[in-house]
């Protein structure tokens, strides 16, 4: 009975054995996983760089009409996108010097021109950086008749004290 007994119990842990599943997780699906994820990111980043449509000071070496490494990564994404669609490219002058912005934005449209793209399909200038929300030049105009005590359509209360 013992014999039996035992024999049962062995047969019974070896075949627990080879039913138990492999629990991890391949490092192919890891690596889909992480590229997929970082696919998500680019998306998402190429289109913040479209709709914002706009070069900064800082996207060009300091001092300099030359782009930086995030300067060519931003005009390559948006080179890619005009090369099917006109539309406007803003760099933005700020403290730049006249010459040096001229300078920049000479080598921002040759960039452009090099990689077949028509020009004329294309306005760069200094203006604000697209994206949604309200331009500034609304805000000041907005602001200006809320001066000149025209009513904007808003209003708001302070109340301080106890009921």
């Amino acid at each position: 009975m013992k014999l039996s007994m035992i024999l049962t119990v062995v047969l019974f842990c070896i075949s627990m054995i080879g039913c138990q599943e492999s629990v991890e997780e391949s490092p192919d699906k890891h690596l889909i996983n992480s590229q997929l994820l970082n696919s998500y990111y680019d998306i998402a980043m190429q289109n913040a760089i479209i709709s914002q449509h706009t070069l900064f000071p800082y996207h060009f070496v300091k001092n300099g009409s030359e782009l930086n490494e995030l300067g060519q990564r931003d005009l390559a994404v948006l080179t890619k996108h005009f090369m099917q669609y006109a539309g406007n490219l803003n760099v933005r002058r700020h403290n730049t010097p006249a010459e040096l912005y001229e300078a920049r934005v000479n080598v921002v449209r040759e960039r452009m021109r090099k990689a077949g793209i028509d020009i004329e399909r294309i306005s760069i200038s200094d203006d604000m950086p697209g994206g949604s929300g309200m331009a500034s030049e609304r805000i000041l105009i907005i602001l200006e008749k809320a001066g000149e005590g025209v009513s904007t359509g808003t209003t708001t209360t302070f109340r301080s004290g106890t009921r």
